[in-house]
């Protein structure tokens, strides 16, 4: 009898602790997220960047996707270019060829 009495009161204190994390849980993530701090300036500015595009190449249209900038071309001989650029640093993180099937 005596070991049931402590078993009994060993689950009632795992149901208490439990239900103490579930309630945290729900509270972190229902609570404002907190703002990540200010970069500095050096970090954002980056200047003029300069990208070259091959001749006759239209920008067709251009969207962002996170932290990158897509910018689609239309190519003078068929075919489109994807380039994807790095809002942070400006840079060109790639290229991506898309050719037409004969």
């Amino acid at each position: 009898m005596r070991a049931l009495k402590a078993l009994v009161i060993f689950m009632g204190v795992l149901i208490l602790a439990g239900m103490g994390l579930v309630g945290y849980g729900i509270v972190k993530r229902t609570a404002i997220p907190e703002r990540p701090a200010p970069a500095t300036a050096a970090a954002r500015a980056y200047g003029p960047v300069e990208i070259s595009l091959p001749s006759g190449a239209r920008i067709a249209r251009t969207r962002t996707s996170g932290e990158r900038l897509i910018v689609e071309l239309e190519l003078a001989g068929g075919g489109e270019r994807l380039l994807v650029l790095d809002l942070a640093t400006g840079g060109l993180v790639g290229t991506i060829d898309l050719k037409p099937q004969p």
